[in-house]
């Protein structure tokens, strides 16, 4: 007879095993090595191949097969070493993790051998939330989980007596019981700032969005992306589209061919004068892995974490690795009117031996207008009259960017106009900078709130006027003012961001595909805000509305108990009802042999075994010893002896006793 722990894998516990841990090592196809995957398949169907097909596998038969695998696990090994130069970290553990669920699977044979798989699959499982949380991810997870248990339940299901739609039932039932234990435990249990498993991220691995670096095309490459750049939730009804620019890296130094930031530390920005009404709003901002946060211009004070720098660009402390909000205050009405020399003096910068052409054009105007504003409208003019078109795919700027660009192409995207406006002023003796970010806002009325997506990313200017500062000018405007009156929805063709077709030629309405795509939004929004980012802060805020004013980790501790307490009990007693605890029928019928000697005042004591008191009923109605002995000496055979043969026997005899009657007759013929 085979021990327990020798006991050997079925065929059908295998296949649902091999099919949960291939479900959760799928999603880290498209973020590991291109071999990876395709290895760790070929080790899972091998051995699917051995229990469906009799294939030879690698065991004490095969030693060739043996040795075929160490080197198989030796190369992989090294493949996970070269791809990611560790063996350690979020992206390294998970690939070497993934090649080890598949040998595991290769080699298990017996029981003990599944269960190792199994928590493996379960740890593979957690390791795809280290790349996303996101509410697919979840919910693919949770089914992966169902086949996991699936298994479980199939290998434990010794004699079969289940079918598989059964076994599936049954371990939804698990999960499902197992939900309002987690809900409990993930409100109440101690949070941290960050997911559980926050590992740095690595160094490679990077986001799309708005940079601190501007070249032609760097802008309208993110005009394709419907990623969302972060939300917006307004105190009230929002300013008009042309007042919605969205303040990100303020770019001042220009080499020839790009737009970059300047560090400049120790100086403290210049006072904001406002006026008017605030626009008080929140922002949920995603991770970006970058420190420059987004705001509408103009805000008065740096949100808790953050501060503003010497051009009122707002940065926060750390790098934005996870998503966060913050609450401003911003003025749409203000001046930014003072500044400093050295400033003054950046803002005038030129690179040698570039934008010849363009500086020559821009110092003439130096000479013929009288004022600083007048230049600036004259540039604007030259953009609005002449020839220049806002192109999506402007043709590539082989020489200078900025000369070819205003003398010959004369296409481009707000990138090209506003590094060229810039240049000009330069050139003409106005100080000017770049400011990079984003313009308009799209509403979503399912969430009730508003998306800035990447593709509205854009760039403007910002340039020093005497008595009035600095002021911003979005030379784009003056080539499509549609793009600043209607946000980039206006001023693209439908087709950019026209619904995609679904099943070749069958495609969704707009409308309908918005609605759908809002409503989508909007889950994943309450789904950000509430799980993923449910923080020490949260879970204060909620524990405020129950009058716990601090947290307190010994209340916290006490009140999970009682809590888990009495989702135990509520289990316990709906399970009791749905699956009473069957009786055993010889047991049944003592209780009943039991109750006959009850009625002659002998009762059975909660602690007598069935031998203690067949000896004491002997004691006390010597008539009736031998026949209680015997109905004793049977039941005890059937209980506890297995000899369920005998049952009939014992019912026999306890439906025929009577003990009454033999007392009755024995003392009437004593």
């Amino acid at each position: 007879m085979q021990t327990e722990s020798a006991r050997s894998v079925d065929t059908l516990s295998l296949c649902w095993l091999t099919a949960g841990i291939t479900l959760a090592i799928l999603p880290h196809g498209l973020r590991m090595p291109v071999w990876l995957l395709p290895l760790t398949l070929a080790l899972v169907l091998w051995r699917l191949g051995g229990g469906l097909k009799n294939w030879p596998l690698p065991d004490g038969k095969y030693w060739s097969l043996r040795i075929l695998q160490l080197l198989i696990m030796i190369g992989g090994g090294m493949g996970v070493y070269i791809s990611f130069h560790t063996l350690v970290g979020r992206e390294a553990g998970s690939a070497l993790l993934v090649l080890l669920a598949g040998f595991k699977i290769l080699e298990t044979r017996h029981e003990r051998d599944f269960y190792i798989a199994a928590f493996l699959g379960f740890f593979v499982i957690v390791t795809n939330f280290f790349v996303s949380e996101s509410i697919t991810t979840a919910i693919y997870m949770l089914l992966t989980l169902l086949v996991m248990f699936t298994a479980l339940i199939t290998f434990n299901d010794h004699n079969q007596s289940l079918n598989s739609l059964t076994r599936i039932k049954t371990a939804g039932v698990l999960l499902l019981q197992a939900m309002p234990v987690m809900l409990v435990l993930f409100l109440l249990f101690p949070r941290i700032n960050g997911p559980l498993w926050g590992m740095p991220q690595d160094a490679h691995a990077g986001l799309m969005g708005i940079d601190d670096v501007m070249e032609p095309g760097s802008i309208s490459r993110l005009i394709h992306s419907n990623e969302v750049a972060f939300r917006v939730e307004f105190d009230g009804t929002p300013p008009e589209n042309p007042k919605l620019y969205w303040r990100g890296p303020v770019l001042w130094y220009n080499d020839g061919r790009k737009w970059s930031r300047e560090r400049v530390i120790g100086i403290e920005p210049a006072p904001l004068e406002t006026a008017g009404t605030p626009v008080n709003y929140t922002i949920t901002l995603e991770p970006t892995s970058q420190r420059w946060l987004f705001m509408l211009e103009m805000a008065d004070k740096a949100p808790a974490d953050s501060y503003f720098v010497n051009d009122y660009q707002l940065l926060a402390q750390e790098p934005v690795n996870k998503r966060i909000r913050y609450e401003l205050s911003s003025y749409p009405e203000y001046a930014l009117g003072k500044s400093n020399a050295y400033e003054i003096q950046r803002a005038l910068q030129l690179p040698d031996n570039f934008h010849i052409r363009t500086i020559a054009l821009a110092q003439s105007w130096a000479n013929e207008e009288t004022d600083a504003a007048s230049i600036v409208n004259r540039a604007l003019r030259m953009f609005n009259e002449q020839n220049f078109y806002y192109s999506l795919t402007p043709p590539l700027l082989t020489g200078d960017n900025v000369d070819d660009f205003l003398f010959d192409t004369r296409q481009g995207f707000c990138e090209h106009y506003a590094g060229a406006f810039v240049v000009l002023m330069r050139a003409a003796g106005i100080p000017a900078r770049v400011i990079a970010g984003y313009q308009g806002i799209s509403f979503n009325p399912v969430g009730n709130y508003y998306i800035v997506y990447q593709r509205d990313a854009h760039a403007w200017a910002e340039v020093w006027l005497d008595g009035r500062g600095w002021v911003r000018i979005d030379p784009t405007s003056a080539v499509a003012p549609e793009r600043v009156q209607q946000g980039i929805a206006g001023a693209l063709p439908e087709a950019i961001i026209d619904v995609p077709a679904v099943f070749g030629q069958i495609q969704l309405s707009r409308n309908m595909w918005q609605n759908l795509r809002n409503t989508w939004d909007a889950v994943n929004n309450q789904w950000n805000q509430w799980v993923i980012s449910y923080g020490p802060d949260r879970q204060a805020l909620l524990l405020k509305k129950f009058g716990m004013k601090e947290i307190n980790l010994q209340l916290l501790a006490v009140i999970l108990v009682i809590i888990a307490a009495i989702v135990f009990a509520v289990i316990t007693v709906w399970l009791l009802r749905q699956y009473p605890p069957a009786r055993d029928p010889a047991r049944q019928l003592y209780d009943y042999f039991c109750r006959k000697l009850a009625r002659i005042g002998i009762r059975r004591m909660p602690h007598e075994g069935p031998l203690d008191f067949a000896a004491r009923v002997a004691r006390k109605q010597g008539l009736l010893a031998d026949i209680v002995n015997e109905i004793t000496s049977l039941y005890v055979s059937v209980r506890y002896g297995s000899q369920v043969t005998k049952l009939a026997a014992l019912k026999k005899k306890i439906n025929a006793f009577q003990p009454e009657k033999i007392l009755r007759i024995k003392t009437a013929r004593s």
